[in-house]
Order: structure tokens, then C-alpha cells, then sequence
């Protein structure tokens, strides 16, 4: 397909992304136009097409659709929900509880001094098609801001709801995580009806962890929509930053996510599980970046594709020559079923300082023949078997969950898609 044409498919969005009020809006909708549509010629999209996700049309998110409220978690925690990327007042909880704590729609503050002062600076508009699109007309999204030395007592649970097919929606968040506070935050991408596989959420979240301070994220996609993403993280000198993510289910899935440690001392950790089957897609690429001396990160992901599925998993550790004593780990493993399932797998190490301890590795195969033929010869059925090994590749990315109500909740889900493969 030429350059051209590749260019004209941005017509489809372009309608929707006009007349945005929020900041920086009109300077990323000249980006959109200027940008092209990634193809396989583009080394980072390599093996993920995203043109098609420009063919049809995409209509304006409803915010009032009538839908079946899913059940809350099955522990405590304070529930925010967005219908199709609109901040749902109504359907969430009272979210005043928590002193010096901010829990709300990001568009209602966008005038305050800490959102003025953080939100678009660490998200180029130059180097992405997606992150301009979202730029230039976000459809609303979270604000959390937790005050210096503050802990929020239970997690928040950002309940994403797609209720059908053919819209665009560009959820926009913005953690502002203080010195010495802690908090924890649970995504979930549900849908509502039987195909939203037409739809296209197209999120970014920046988020800033400040000297000391930790932030927790798990998400989980388990929606029939396209998803990209790219999440931004800025960590401060002893600061740490954990997050989990689950793919389930998904036409077409892009996790972009690209840490910065920019104090010494910072931490983070990315841990990921992706379980493919029919004909979905799930690209994850990370970048953390160690740009100061004294930092660590430790990255884990995991998957099984079955049937014609696709899995890829791009990782760089990139460490800067004044970042000595680095300690960075970073690991990709998967697991292949059937003839047709496909993986590409490629982890990166780019270091110019000389005292670090790095290492990283990539893994492809089929479940453990001799594992296998064990258990089969134990009496268990060949579908219980797999079953079985299936769920113990899984188990050491699960057991780096510290929050042990949801691990087991996600262990469950886990389990039911396990069935499937």
C-alpha cells in the first residue's frame, strides 16, 4: 500500500478529533494529519498492522448507553467507572473518602496547577501517530493525585466499560503519585455486548512517581475491542513502580509502556501475561530506561498462543553511560499450540556504562513432552494435563503480584481462559 494511500486512511478519524478544547489539542490534530499510519516498513510495527484499523468508520462514544452493571470485585475496593471512555459519576463510588487524596475525571481539573504542570510532559507528540490522535481529542480519563506521605487505604478499581462496536475511544489518565506516597490502582477493560471488535480504545497515561514513593498497577484486558495503548512513567530517585499486565481477549492489542528511572535508587517492575487464541493479536513493547547511577529493574512476561493467534513481545533495557551499578533482568517466554500460532519475540539490551549486571533471554516452544507423558501416565487425561502445565507457566508471574485478593481473583480468570486454548 503506497504512502498515499497510507495517509488517506487517517480520514476516518480525523472528523472526530476536531474542535477539542484540551490542551495542546490543536497542535496534536496538526500532528495526526502529518503523521503517517504505521506499517510493517516501520521497524517498531513490524509485526503489527494497524492500517486496517483505519477502514471503517468509528463514531463519537456514548457515554449514556444502557448496559448491565458487572459485578464488583470480590474484595474492597473503590470503584471508578467510564462507559466508553465518559467518566460515570453515578455508577462509581463516593470518591471524597480518602483525605488528601484525588480520585476523578482528569477533565474536570485541567485547569489546576499540579495537572497544568505535569500532563503532556512526558508524552512527545512527535514520535507517535496514536499518542496524537489521543492528544487531540481525549475522551475523558482519570486523575489521581496522592499528596506527599499519604497511603490510599484500598485500591482503586478503573472499570473501563465498552458497551458496543464501531466507536472511538481515547481514555487520557494522569497519576501524580508525591514524595513517600503509596498507592494502588486496578484497570479492567470489560465489554458489554457480544462484538465490540469494531471498536478502537486508544489510551495514554502518563504517570509520575515522585522521591520514595510507590505505585502499583494491574490491568487486565479482557474486551473483544482493538487496544492501544502506551503508558509514560517517570520514577524519582528510591521510587518504585510495579505493573501487571494480563491480556485475555482483544482483536488487535498494542501495550506500549516506557519507564524512566530518573533518580537514583528507582525501581520498577513489568510483569505480563498474554493467553491468545482464534485469530487475536497482542503486541507488548516496554522500554525502561536507566539514566542515573544505582537503579534496578526486573522485567517477566509470559505467554501461550494457540490456534491462529499472534504474539509479539518487543523489550529494551536501555542503560545510559553515567548509569553505573545498574541492575536490570529481563525475560520473555512462550508457550506455542497448534501449527499456526505464531510469536516474535525480541528482547534488547543497549548499555554504555561498564559496571551493570544485565541480562535478558527469550524462550518459544511447546509444553514439556516429558511433563506431559508424566502426567498422562499418573492417570490424567491429556486436556487436564495441559491444562495443568498450562497454569504452572503462569504461576512464578503471578506469584510477583503483592495484592493476594487479586491474584486469586485473576488466578480464577486465568484458569477459565486456560480452558479455552
Amino acid at each position: 500500500m503506497s504512502t498515499e494511500t497510507i495517509t488517506d486512511l487517517k480520514g476516518s478519524v480525523l472528523p472526530l478529533l476536531e474542535g477539542s478544547t484540551w490542551p495542546g489539542a490543536s497542535e496534536a490534530l496538526q500532528q495526526v494529519r502529518s503523521l503517517p499510519v504505521p506499517t510493517t516498513r516501520t521497524e517498531a510495527w513490524k509485526y503489527t498492522r494497524v492500517s486496517k484499523l483505519f477502514n471503517g468508520t468509528y463514531a463519537a462514544p456514548e457515554g449514556d448507553a444502557a448496559f448491565a452493571l458487572p459485578d464488583r470485585l470480590p474484595f474492597d475496593a473503590t470503584r471508578i467507572v467510564f462507559v466508553n471512555g465518559h467518566f460515570r459519576e453515578d455508577l462509581s463510588d463516593d470518591l471524597r473518602t480518602e483525605k488528601h487524596v484525588v480520585i476523578d475525571s482528569l477533565q474536570q481539573h485541567l485547569s489546576h496547577g499540579p495537572v497544568r504542570n505535569h500532563y503532556g510532559h512526558i508524552t512527545p507528540l512527535s514520535e507517535r501517530l496514536f499518542s496524537a490522535m489521543n492528544a487531540a481529542a481525549p475522551t475523558d480519563g482519570l486523575l489521581l493525585l496522592v499528596f506527599r506521605n499519604t497511603t490510599v487505604r484500598k485500591p482503586i478499581h478503573v472499570l473501563r466499560i465498552t458497551t458496543e462496536g464501531g466507536q472511538l475511544v481515547q481514555p487520557r489518565d494522569l497519576f501524580l503519585i508525591q514524595e513517600g506516597a503509596n498507592a494502588e490502582v486496578i484497570e479492567e477493560h470489560v465489554s458489554t455486548a457480544l462484538d465490540v471488535t469494531t471498536s478502537l480504545v486508544n489510551s495514554l497515561r502518563e504517570c509520575y512517581v515522585a522521591e520514595g514513593a510507590e505505585l502499583l498497577v494491574h490491568k487486565l484486558q479482557r474486551d473483544g475491542a482493538a487496544h492501544i495503548s502506551q503508558e509514560n512513567v517517570q520514577v524519582d530517585a528510591k521510587g518504585r513502580f510495579s505493573i501487571s499486565t494480563t491480556t485475555l481477549e482483544g482483536s488487535l492489542v498494542r501495550n506500549d509502556l516506557n519507564v524512566s528511572l530518573a533518580g537514583p535508587g528507582a525501581h520498577a517492575e513489568l510483569n505480563g501475561i498474554y493467553l491468545l487464541n482464534g485469530t487475536t493479536h497482542c503486541d507488548n513493547h516496554t522500554y525502561i530506561g536507566h539514566h542515573v547511577p544505582d537503579c534496578t529493574s526486573d522485567e517477566l512476561y509470559k505467554g501461550i498462543v494457540s490456534d491462529r493467534a499472534t504474539g509479539v513481545f518487543n523489550g529494551k533495557v536501555y542503560v545510559k553511560q553515567d548509569a553505573q551499578r545498574t541492575r536490570a533482568y529481563q525475560s520473555n517466554a512462550n508457550i506455542l499450540q497448534g501449527d499456526h500460532a505464531k510469536v516474535y519475540s525480541k528482547p534488547e539490551l543497549e548499555i554504555y556504562a561498564d559496571d551493570v549486571k544485565c541480562s535478558h533471554g527469550c524462550t518459544i516452544g511447546r509444553l514439556d513432552e516429558k511433563a506431559l507423558f508424566y502426567l498422562r501416565s499418573r492417570g490424567v487425561s491429556e486436556v487436564e494435563a495441559r491444562q495443568l502445565l498450562a497454569h504452572a507457566f503462569t504461576t512464578d508471574v503471578l506469584e510477583r503480584i503483592k495484592n493476594t485478593d487479586w491474584e486469586e481473583y485473576l488466578t480464577g480468570l486465568i484458569d477459565q481462559k486456560l480452558d479455552t486454548l
